[in-house]
């Protein structure tokens, strides 16, 4: 499974950076939970060119194919026909993650390693399998493993510098800097080292960073870049990002998110539209009530708020949207 982390956040992470400055009122909170991984597919970065054997060879077509539960009985078998065959035990990994097993694809890509250790596929893996239980000293130890013997591949280095961010490590900076410049074409390696910059009190550097990022045309590459763009108080760029995004795929938590930028650059009117547009869109989507209540409350409108802060809190009764709702109608009061 890929280990990069994701740039595509929830509302939440964004939604969380910023306050209108409505009343000392606050947003709601970051959601404390990581976003899925960008690829949910297991990840055989540059295979071999050529299989060890017959039964290995189907064992990757039928990953390859989608099919998981038969790559894995296949390569059971090349394993028991072949033990010391270092491809066959990587491949079995490759299977078990896809299968969602990621303690028995650790295991055997640690077995492909023990085969070969310059099996930088299975060092690759390994340290993401490790992220993806949380295990960033296991990933960091894979990684610097894999990269005794690859000292430039891309893909350990990234994996080395979210490792030692996830541990808290002041190298991580020095760390994707070296990831960034073995993949200058990587947006989401430079997003992650702009936000590992912003982190470390750099906003100049993280800023500098996140330019590049602006020519992409992925939206959540984008908004992301918009998100880190706002909170370092760079509005302007960050509703540009976030109009970008909009004109490849207009929805609601776009237009939230750009509603929040335009209120930093004191375009109340821009941001009022923004919030409005998102309930035209979804009528359901708690934060634009939010945020839309808290323009009218900024603006004198109480009723206005009111009725807005009150869909907000009916539709997440439970969260932190509604929670924050709550506490703004309180405050009305």
């Amino acid at each position: 499974m890929s280990n990069e982390r994701t740039l595509r956040q929830s509302y939440w992470a964004f939604l969380g950076a910023f306050a209108l400055a409505c009343g000392g009122s606050s947003p709601p909170p970051a959601d404390p939970s990581e976003p899925p991984p960008l690829d949910d597919s297991p990840s055989a970065a540059a295979p071999p060119a050529a299989a060890s054997s017959p039964k290995v060879k189907e064992g990757m077509d039928a990953i390859q194919a989608g099919d998981y539960a038969k790559a894995k009985a296949l390569l059971d078998q090349a394993v028991k026909d072949s033990p010391r065959d270092a491809q066959a035990a990587f491949y079995l990994g490759v299977a078990d993650e896809g299968l969602q097993d990621g303690k028995s694809a650790a295991d055997q890509y640690r077995q492909a390693l023990a085969l070969d250790p310059k099996l930088v596929e299975a060092s690759t893996n390994l340290a993401g399998v490790l992220l993806d239980q949380n295990d960033a000293a296991g990933a960091l130890a894979a990684a610097k493993a894999g990269l005794a013997n690859a000292p430039n591949s891309p893909a350990l280095l990234r994996d080395k510098a979210v490792a030692l961010e996830a541990t808290g490590s002041k190298e991580m900076v020095p760390a994707f800097k070296a990831a960034v410049e073995a993949a200058p074409d990587d947006k989401e390696v430079r997003f992650l080292y702009a936000e590992a910059l912003a982190e470390s009190g750099d906003a100049a550097g993280a800023t500098a960073q996140l330019k590049p990022i602006l020519g992409s045309t992925d939206v959540a590459v984008l908004a992301s870049a918009g998100r880190l763009l706002g909170k370092l108080k760079d509005f302007d760029d960050c509703v540009a990002a976030l109009d970008k995004a909009i004109g490849i795929k207009d929805d609601p938590e776009l237009r939230v998110q750009r509603g929040i930028c335009k209120h930093g650059q004191n375009d109340d009117k821009g941001a009022r539209t923004d919030f409005e547009a998102a309930i035209a869109s979804d009528a359901k989507f708690a934060p634009a009530h939010y945020y839309l209540g808290q323009d009218k409350r900024t603006h004198g409108d109480k009723k206005g708020a009111k009725a807005e802060l009150t869909k907000a809190a009916a539709l997440d009764p439970s969260g932190a949207v509604g929670a924050a709702a709550k506490k703004a109608l309180s405050e009305l009061k």
